[in-house]
């Protein structure tokens, strides 16, 4: 039986997380990250909180607006 990876719950918890550092890293709002991705805020907002399940164009909108890739807006981050 598939079992996949990560839970849904906590690709968004890795995926918010990270957005978070990144705009704290380089002082940027979640306005801003949205005006930049070209969504509203309150779409990005749902994102992160899991009410929205992105497709990964939306993703890699959102990761080129914190100048990442979508893989690293979606990879564990390292506490090391």
């Amino acid at each position: 039986m598939y079992r996949p990876l990560v839970t849904r719950r906590r690709a968004y918890e890795v995926l918010a997380t990270n957005l978070h550092r990144l705009t704290f890293e380089q002082n940027l709002t979640l306005e801003e990250v949205a005006r930049r991705a070209g969504i509203s805020l309150e779409q990005l907002e749902a994102i992160c909180s899991g009410e929205v399940d992105p497709d990964l164009d939306l993703v890699d909108l959102i990761a080129k607006a914190v100048g990442v890739t979508a893989s690293e807006l979606l990879a564990e981050p390292d506490y090391n």
